[in-house]
């Protein structure tokens, strides 16, 4: 019944009473007060997200897509500036296009911890780095709650995102109780959620793998999965510390697997054989192979996460092993060269200085362990990548034709894989006679890994 068949009733019978036109007009009011809280579209979530490095811009930019209003919070004000103008700090492919898409609109830089009090959840990307002791150090963390916790308010969800040590979850609690007003678990919600991605295709693996969401508290855990239920992911919930150890337990996996291959690697030159061509033979047509090839193992991750597990245990001696080894290849690799040819006073050139193929990134990249035990051999270094741009005057040059100009050893540092298709006969005829080339990763094709250049003939 509309308003207008009221007032009909009213004119054409009179005896419509004055309690019935009151019975029909509350009624009409509730109904379109129904159908209006039917159709009104639910509030949009907001999110903040604590550092917008390569773990946290990423993911602030996915939240940004599906909707999401996101501030991204960072300290350094230029690179706030360039973000906030469209420019990505860093290689992510698909990143630049999406970051023009929603910048200004639905995702925000800043330096402004404020932002945080109208969010209804607080991703913090910040990690935990160890120090000369190798045992973890928090002080990012307990800066940035420091800073937020005048900001953060009742029924809000912290998550923190970046790889940590056991328990760290559980510290964070404690800090956020001292906080007047919050009890986490009741009225304030925490969670680990580690990042899965591979630099350089985040954007994809956020949108594909499932994402572990481990609460401190069954309240906490379900609060984070509302988020992370809108990147269209399947989401395995658990406790923190299980989460904590699966994230842990995963890089140390791979870490250990690239270990024994640099063993295997030591092994066959020990017996005067290549790694690669043993490889081959182990893996190929056979279904329980997967022998991992050498190469060098690096970046900000694998290098530290296994003295996260060993820092209260004393017995976890495969980790150190596996250190030790992956540690020590760039050395074995000069060693190689030096008993193979004169390095004094000779030209050598790395080709690589990111921790792994076709990003920027050279965190903890052992390239520079090669360059500091070529320079202890009094060479002279150069170095290329094309994709790193400042090394701080350690001597890069942009072109790679340039960079190998009367060099004695070229040096692999990176597969990347523009050096797989060089121009081999135009490198020979700028390189010094009797070249030597290292190539761990066979990106020539070669099989070995030390060889003249004048060997290759593509």
């Amino acid at each position: 019944m509309t308003i207008i068949d009221l007032l009909d009733l009213v004119v054409n019978k009179p005896r419509f009473s004055c309690f019935s036109l009151m019975y029909h007009l509350i009624s009409l009011y509730l109904v379109k007060k129904n159908v209006l809280a039917s159709t009104r579209r639910p509030r949009k979530k907001s999110v903040a997200v604590v550092g917008i490095g390569r773990v946290g811009l990423p993911l602030a930019l996915i939240l940004a897509s599906k909707g999401l209003t996101v501030y991204g919070l960072g300290r350094d004000k230029e690179k706030i500036t360039k973000i906030n103008d469209g420019v990505m700090p860093f290689l992510e492919k698909g990143a630049p296009t999406l970051l023009r898409q929603v910048r200004k609109k639905r995702f925000f830089a800043t330096t402004d911890y404020s932002v945080i009090s109208s969010c209804d959840f607080i991703v913090l990307t910040l990690g935990t780095p160890i120090d000369e002791n190798m045992n973890p150090v928090f002080s990012q963390i307990e800066k940035a709650i420091g800073e937020m916790k005048r900001y953060i308010r009742k029924e809000q969800t912290l998550i923190l995102r970046s790889t940590v040590s056991p328990r760290t979850t559980r510290y964070v609690k404690s800090l956020l109780n001292d906080v007047e007003g919050i009890k986490v678990g009741h009225n304030f919600f925490l969670a680990f959620c580690p990042e899965r991605i591979a630099e350089g295709r985040a954007l994809e693996e956020i949108a594909t793998i499932p994402q572990m969401v481990g609460g401190v508290d069954e309240k906490s855990t379900i609060k984070a999965k509302e988020l992370f239920r809108l990147l269209g992911v399947d989401t395995i919930l658990t406790d923190d510390i299980s989460a904590e150890l699966a994230k842990l337990f995963t890089n140390m996996y791979r870490y250990i697997n690239f270990a024994m291959a640099n063993e295997f690697m030591v092994l066959a030159d020990y017996y005067q054989r290549d790694i690669h061509t043993i490889v081959q033979l182990v893996n190929y047509g056979y279904t329980r192979g997967g022998v991992s090839l050498p190469g060098f193992t690096a970046g900000p991750c694998l290098f530290k996460d296994g003295f996260f597990m060993i820092s209260e245990l004393p017995f976890a001696d495969l980790f150190l092993t596996s250190w030790k080894i992956n540690e020590s290849v760039p050395l074995f690799l000069v060693k190689k060269l030096r008993d193979a040819t004169d390095l004094v006073n000779k030209k050598a050139v790395i080709l690589g200085l990111a921790f792994k193929a076709e990003i920027d990134d050279v965190r903890a990249s052992l390239s520079f362990k090669a360059k500091k035990a070529l320079l202890r051999e009094r060479m002279t270094v150069i170095l290329h990548d094309p994709y790193v741009k400042d090394t701080q005057g350690q001597g890069l040059v942009p072109d790679v034709y340039d960079a190998v100009k009367h060099a004695d050893v070229i040096f692999v540092g990176t597969n990347h894989k523009m050096y797989s298709s060089l121009d081999i006969p135009r490198i020979k005829r700028l390189v010094n006679k009797n070249c030597m080339v290292c190539d761990i990763w066979n990106v020539f094709g070669s099989g070995k890994i030390l060889f003249p250049l004048e060997e290759l003939t593509h």
